[in-house]
């Protein structure tokens, strides 16, 4: 009765935890590795984890933290002044910020692990922390790792902006960052399935969305840089040439706006749009609206790897994705009535990703919601099959639940103590042992989330079928794909409601509506 022993349990958990593994490496080896991204260090002082001090001191402007720390550490080389369009004077690292959030999330990683390690390898654990610790700390991880890369990525496409000598790539930096995303993209096709595949592309599409709003592709493939020039046009026209000379910058559709806005470089925003016509200002504006809006559904689609699926999700998705689809439209639109500026390649591509991006959630969506109305559907057809039963004299099905009967209180009477004449002690009948019930069958993500007597009673009727013929119902795979499964349990609910309790029968519906 529920209690044949079973290995489908663990190598879930042993894949959980081999991807965390890896991911928890790949950002140790970013933090630990010496080739930062100043080349004329090297040694200790190009390990980005011994520059910790000196990002802590940055992140926090306080005095009395700049006195204890001192000297101590490495020179930061990560740095990234934030003035928000001049309003902070003379800026704040966020660079320094994200260093320490990110070593200490690296560390939370390493402390999880000794209890995901336990969850694993535990015949009795009944979570996979593995899993729930990777959906977190990869997560986050991934997102501070993503913002260094892109900061990177600008340092490449505008080297004016770079005043920091001898630059070079980071490459414990990429480390991590391919790393963690490899680790994620695993976890989330092997437990999320097809779900797992769709937020896959919906990520690829918006890393490269963001690749073609931060980078110029010229500078990455330099045979492309004169075909790429003549072809998109001179984009950054409507500077007038007050800042760059009008053959630079061609591709790169708004990472300017976003650095004068956050950073302030090379100019800050309102200075970049002084002498500008209003239609110049909206173009300006709107290839920073469409820049904001790439990066938040790159982050977005990112720490949508390891969430559940919910509709609310979907639709979000849905306007976002178009949001970001009228923005591209504005901006290949508008330099038709500009003279200085051109509709860029770029602007063109961004609008499809984003296009194609918008169709795939509207499917998604729709299938959602299909399968959905696809089981009510076929649960009041066997709600009247049922009804039509009883009408026939047969015997009804029970409701899912009946409130308790409230019984009436009855008033308090008082009786006097009898006492009995002092008898011999009569001996105690020895007390009953209790012996608590414990489940030892096969177990998985759905089984986990029972309770024991729900377990044994799930392996009775499903996996046993000790229960009587329930043919119409599809076997259960332990570990498998059982989407058929939970939908004929709601088609066919009335039929098992008198094998079946309430409490089981809430627990499938709930795992069967987020599968």
């Amino acid at each position: 009765m529920g209690n044949k022993k079973d290995s489908n349990k663990r190598p879930n958990k042993v894949v959980a935890l081999v991807t965390y593994i890896i991911a928890l490496i790949a950002l140790l080896l970013g933090l630990f590795l010496p080739w930062g991204p100043d080349s004329s260090l090297s040694g200790q002082d190009a390990i980005w984890a011994f520059q910790l001090p000196q990002a802590l001191k940055a992140a926090i402007p306080v005095q009395a933290v700049a006195d204890l720390i001192g000297d101590v550490g490495s020179k930061f080389t990560y740095s990234l002044p934030i003035t928000l369009n001049g309003v902070i004077e003379g800026g704040y690292d966020l660079g320094a910020l994200f260093t320490v959030l990110y070593a200490l999330v690296v560390l939370a990683g390493i402390i999880a692990l000794i209890p995901a390690i336990v969850s694993a390898f535990s015949k009795k654990s009944k979570k996979n922390t593995a899993l729930s610790a990777a959906s977190f700390i990869e997560v986050v991880a991934f997102l501070f790792v993503s913002f260094f890369v892109f900061v990177q990525l600008s340092n490449f496409t505008l080297p004016e902006l770079n005043t920091q000598e001898n630059y070079q790539w980071s490459y414990p930096l990429l480390g991590a960052f391919g790393g963690t995303f490899l680790m994620l993209v695993i976890q989330s096709i092997f437990y999320k399935k097809g779900s797992g595949v769709f937020k896959f592309i919906l990520l690829l599409l918006s890393t490269l969305a963001l690749m073609l709003v931060v980078y110029d592709l010229g500078k990455i493939i330099t045979a492309l840089d004169a075909p790429l020039s003549e072809l998109i046009g001179k984009t950054n026209g409507l500077f007038d040439g007050k800042l760059y000379n009008s053959d630079k910058f061609s591709s790169v559709v708004g990472i300017l706006p976003v650095l004068m806005l956050f950073c302030g470089t090379p100019s800050t925003l309102t200075v970049a749009m002084e002498g500008m016509e209003v239609i110049q200002q909206t173009l300006f504006l709107c290839t920073l609206i469409l820049s904001l809006l790439v990066l938040i559904n790159f982050l977005l689609d990112a720490m949508g790897l390891g969430k559940t699926t919910k509709r609310y999700m979907l639709v979000s998705n849905i306007i976002r994705y178009t949001l970001e689809f009228v923005a591209a439209g504005i901006v290949i639109a508008l330099p038709f009535f500009i003279e200085t500026a051109t509709t860029g390649l770029m602007s063109l591509v961004i609008a499809v990703l984003a296009l194609i991006a918008l169709i795939l959630n509207i499917i998604r969506l729709v299938r959602f919601d299909k399968k959905r109305k696809k089981i009510q559907q076929a649960v009041a057809a066997e709600m009247n099959r049922a009804t039509g039963a009883v009408a026939n004299g047969q015997p009804a099905a029970q409701p899912a639940a009946q409130p308790a009967p409230v019984e009436e209180e009855k008033p308090y009477v008082y009786t006097p103590p009898v006492f009995a004449k002092e008898e011999e002690p009569v001996a105690e009948e020895p007390a009953e042992v209790y012996n608590p019930v414990i489940y030892n069958g096969p177990t998985d993500e759905f089984i986990n989330t029972l309770s024991t007597d729900q377990k044994i009673e799930f392996s009775r009727v499903f996996l046993e079928r000790q229960n009587g013929n329930i043919g119409y119902i599809p076997e259960y795979i332990v570990g498998g794909k059982n989407d058929r499964f939970f939908n004929n349990v709601f088609i066919y609910f009335a039929r098992l409601r008198t094998i079946v309790s309430d409490g089981l029968f809430n627990k499938m519906y709930e795992y069967g509506n987020i599968m």
